[in-house]
């Protein structure tokens, strides 16, 4: 079939790794030696260690190339892995970068998915330091990121302890909303399309909380971080299991939102539940003892990042919210499994 000159095919593995690698800066600091040999060659400074995340990325699993830009998608690939070295107070060093291409994709695309991928990571300073490609069916995007630990310890989700306070960053849902904007199951109660565009944002470019997290784990107060992919419900579970099964009770009133997201609880068309269980917000979810909170306020001051605590830690196995006057159980800890859902 004749494809003309635009594909990946027409470019070849070879010549796509040769032109990301007239793009990519020269290897500096740790980074001895970067894209083009069989392998990278990274030496860290003595510290306290490297932390290492992964994360794939699926063509109708994790994105809709309906609605996902190859900026957008470049740009997330990206910011879901920085989202996982912020929840330990990391700084990002470099990336590896591995992708499975279908042979019909235009090389304008690719284009644009690298050019948002290195845009997110010049400003981190984070170096792309190899990776592969392979032909596939449907695209497939792997990202791996060594990151170097805090000089303290890196903050765990084991660390939570009876009466700790339960803290959030910046608004809650907003991605949910997005999602859901995007996907057309719901539209905006005020029709403002300024609040549909930063909903939409919020979902296909996440913001992840890098500095919030290196000053969140220089700090020494923090007892147990993670960061919010699977939603507040899900991974407010997951930090309770780690820390030996303990419980929760939250807050409806102190659940910080949006302006945008507001609209859309007002008019009733979500409830708080929906928007705490929707998942890939991005914003860092951590607990502090009841004495640490001037110099969690002064954090947040420092950082220009709200920091809102939503409720306490308690012994009950169980995470409650006080909603309209009533406690009640939410449901759904497990979070989202790849072989299940």
């Amino acid at each position: 079939m004749e494809t003309g000159h635009d594909t990946v095919a027409d470019w070849g593995e070879f010549g796509f790794i040769d032109n990301l690698r007239r793009r990519l800066p020269q290897a500096s600091g740790a980074l001895q030696l970067g894209v083009g040999d069989d392998a990278a060659w990274w030496r860290p400074a003595l510290g306290n260690g490297v932390l290492t995340t992964t994360d794939m990325l699926v063509a109708g699993v994790h994105f809709d190339l309906a609605y996902t830009s190859a900026a957008d998608l470049g740009h997330k690939a990206l910011a879901v892995n920085l989202s996982d070295l912020a929840a330990m107070g990391s700084k990002p060093a470099c990336a590896y970068l591995g992708l499975a291409l279908p042979a019909h994709l235009k090389k304008a695309w690719l284009d644009e998915f690298i050019g948002a991928f290195l845009l997110l990571a010049k400003a981190h300073d984070l170096q792309l330091a190899g990776g592969d490609t392979v032909a596939a069916k449907e695209l497939v995007i792997s990202v791996t990121l060594n990151g170097l630990a805090p000089e303290s310890e890196p903050l765990l989700r084991s660390g939570a302890a009876l009466d700790d306070d339960i803290y959030v960053s910046g608004t809650i849902g907003d991605s949910f909303l997005g999602l859901q904007l995007l996907q057309k199951r719901l539209k905006s109660p005020t029709g403002n399309l300024t609040e549909v565009s930063f909903l939409q944002e919020r979902h296909l470019r996440p913001v992840p909380r890098v500095e919030l997290g290196e000053q969140l784990a220089a700090s020494g107060v923090v007892s147990a971080m993670l960061d919010i992919s699977d939603g507040v419900i899900a991974d407010l579970g997951h930090l309770l299991t780690a820390s030996g099964g303990l419980g929760a009770e939250l807050d409806c009133q102190k659940i910080p939102l949006s302006e945008a997201g507001c609209q859309f609880v007002e008019a009733g068309l979500v409830s708080f539940s929906s928007l705490l269980a929707g998942g890939e917000d991005y914003e860092l979810l951590f607990t502090a003892p009841q004495k640490a909170h001037d110099e969690i306020a002064e954090i947040a001051s420092e950082s220009r990042v709200a920091l809102t605590k939503i409720g306490q830690i308690n012994h009950q196995d169980t995470i409650t919210i006080f909603e309209n006057g009533i406690f009640k159980e939410l449901k759904g800890r497990g979070g989202y499994d790849h072989f299940q859902n």
